[in-house]
């Protein structure tokens, strides 16, 4: 019975399960262009210093300049590497698809920090388009509305989502290859078509970032089941009296199974041609050492160990209080709730209840989908891999939060929709869940805000203020932050780290460097060249010096060869003055010490020649008189006589 004046819940869920309407898709294209505008906004300022508290992690000022260094390469000056010695060619080989994507934006849009985040953006704002997309038509109005909000305004999330790193990209194109599989799904007749779409995009993910390869397994099995579904609905198969194993054998006979095992197979052979080239081993295993800080020990036992760590560590609770509290506790809910629906079915299937289907149900007691279980999969797949990492790094976690956001929003959308108890349930989760997307809201607001008013962008001056100091000549720059100073510059530059790239003497003189940004006097790269080539800090001139984040960064121009030849031969006729100024001195101070020396033994032997004190008699000793004091008394001189008187 409907109570005049409540929404009535049933009819609501029947709306869910038609085409999206208008207002739906205004609702969303609403929610679009406010997190457009969010990320868009000041697009050159820098990160805030510290994103989420706790988190030590530096990648949100380092590490935008080394992940476009090749595309950048490529766009300005048509080659991959500056030099044929320089063994910096880090990103090419293991994510081909990011940096052939931001070389072919950079040729189009030009090479610039605004331009390099601009790329990741415009990626960040399509996948939060996708996902709530798929969130109306799977799950209805107010769980996309849920899922957009808990992702689009998660703190580490927006300010991620507008940095040039490859996160935003490989979440992205993650989203792309789900949305295949839901088309899949709802689309069973264009099985082949959505199987090599789905392909295709996890194939993108995965050399965008070797991530991806930690969902392969799932999405593997989630393909093949989607696929041997669709097999069934078009094929018209539904015999469940028939044993599995003549279902399965059924199934594979179809067009539908066989287009969709065949991309599965292109899949796994595609990536099998990637995986097995030396290069891109190399750089899988130093990723996997460096993922998992397994230095002196293998890295499976590393991981294995870490990761039963992780379930009682701080990373975790980090994770749950203060990266994503709201999404990661009501995606634990929705497992939960998961888990429960499964139990209960399982257990009125060994009592021989009938359990009919409700797909259509959109409360709490409605079943988990394909994709719901899909989202799952990728959110404990994400979580495990983190928790195997030592490391607290937002940009490894950032991977967990879509599939995490999807879990809730449907949470929240079950919620919003269910069919509670008494029409005063319904109003008061209604009211709950509003006030939770307010405070949420706000305080994110009231964060953009302060960045927006406080923040600065030495990122984006630091190359006009480089130029200034160097001018237009051709110049090779190198230096801890060198990357991020000469970016936006015509000058060439140089990746040299100690013991990874670049760090050895013969290949430090071939490539010809210029000039040093030094960071301090804990600049590694400064302390290396000190180390391995000294000689290139002969006679460099410090031409001044910028700012980049609150740091100074000095600037010194390096001597050419005949510069420091020249001041070499300078240098050494000094020596030879400072030498023969040496030898004088030490000549003269002898010959002070000589005489201070006969001088001394000329007072010894005067003393020896003397009686000592202790030998004479006090008594035999003479007294002295005191002299008496004379009164003075004036003296009248006599007068002289004057010439003539007598």
């Amino acid at each position: 019975m409907h109570t005049p004046g409540v929404p009535d819940q049933t009819s609501e869920r029947e709306a869910t399960r038609r085409a999206p309407s208008r207002r739906a898709w205004l609702v969303l294209l609403g929610l679009l262009l406010g997190f457009s505008l969010l990320r868009v906004w000041k697009l050159e300022l820098d990160p805030p210093l510290s994103v989420v508290r706790g988190y030590s992690g530096q990648a949100h000022f380092r590490d935008e300049a080394a992940k476009a260094h090749e595309a950048r390469n490529m766009a300005k000056w048509e080659q991959w590497s500056l030099s044929p010695v320089d063994e910096y060619g880090f990103w090419r080989a293991q994510s081909p698809a990011w940096v052939w994507g931001e070389c072919l934006w950079f040729r189009q849009f030009g090479v610039g920090l605004a331009q390099a985040r601009a790329f990741v953006v415009v990626q960040s704002i399509v996948a939060l388009a996708l996902l709530m997309w798929l969130a109306l038509v799977r799950h209805g109005l107010p769980s996309a509305i849920a899922t957009g909000l808990l992702l689009g305004l998660n703190w580490a999330y927006l300010v991620y989502s507008r940095l040039a790193l490859m996160e935003g990209a490989l979440i992205c194109w993650l989203l792309v290859a789900t949305v295949g599989l839901s088309q899949l799904e709802r689309r069973p007749e264009q099985a082949g078509r959505w199987s090599m779409f789905a392909v295709f995009a996890m194939l993108v993910a995965c050399t965008i970032k070797q991530t991806g390869l930690l969902l392969v397994p799932a999405f593997a099995i989630a393909l093949t089941l989607l696929g041997l579904r669709a097999a069934a609905v078009v094929g018209g198969l539904r015999d469940p009296d028939a044993r599995w194993q003549d279902r399965l054998k059924a199934r594979l006979r179809t067009r539908e199974a066989k287009v969709t095992l065949i991309a599965v197979a292109t899949l796994a052979l595609a990536l099998a041609l990637l995986v097995l080239r030396p290069e891109y081993q190399q750089r899988l295993a130093f990723n996997a050492v460096h993922f998992t800080a397994a230095y002196e020990q293998s890295v499976w036992q590393r991981a294995v160990a870490t990761l039963v760590r992780g379930f009682f560590s701080m990373r975790l609770q980090l994770m749950f209080m203060l990266l994503a509290p709201v999404i990661l506790w009501l995606a634990t809910l929705e497992l939960v709730r998961v888990v429960i629906l499964a139990w209960k079915t399982r257990r009125a299937r060994k009592r021989g209840e009938v359990v009919a289907p409700t797909p259509s149900s959109a409360g709490l007691d409605a079943p988990a989908d394909a994709i719901d279980l899909w989202m799952l999969a990728w959110a404990i797949f994400a979580l495990l891999a983190n928790l195997a990492s030592p490391h607290r790094a937002i940009r490894f976690q950032l991977v967990l939060l879509p599939p995490a956001a999807w879990l809730a929003g449907a949470m929240i959308g079950r919620a919003w929709l269910h069919s509670w108890p008494t029409p005063r349930w319904g109003r008061a989760v209604r009211v709950g869940l509003v006030w939770i997307a307010l405070l949420g809201t706000s305080l994110t607001a009231m964060r953009f805000v302060g960045w927006m008013r406080d923040g600065e962008a030495s990122a984006a001056w630091i190359g006009e203020d480089l130029r200034a100091l160097i001018g237009d000549s051709e110049a090779v720059v190198v230096g801890e932050f060198a990357a991020q100073a000469a970016f936006e510059t015509d000058y060439r530059h140089f990746y040299v780290r100690p013991n990874q790239f670049n760090f050895r003497p013969e290949i430090l003189y071939q490539l010809g460097i210029t000039h040093l940004v030094v960071a301090g006097d804990d600049d590694f790269v400064e302390e290396l060249m000190q180390d391995q080539v000294p000689e290139m800090l002969v006679a460099r001139r410090k031409l001044g010096h910028v700012v980049f984040r609150q740091r100074q960064l000095d600037v010194w121009e390096l001597a050419t060869p005949e510069r420091r030849a020249e001041y070499q031969a300078w240098d050494d006729e000094r020596r030879e003055r400072e030498k023969v100024e040496r030898l004088a001195q030490r000549q003269r101070k002898a010959r002070e010490r000589r005489t201070h020396e006969a001088a001394r033994k000329r007072q010894e032997r005067r003393d020896a020649m003397c009686v000592p004190d202790e030998l004479i008699e006090r008594a035999e000793e003479p007294m002295t008189p005191v002299p008496a004091a004379v009164e003075p008394r004036a003296q009248v001189m006599p007068a002289r006589a004057r010439p003539g008187s007598n």
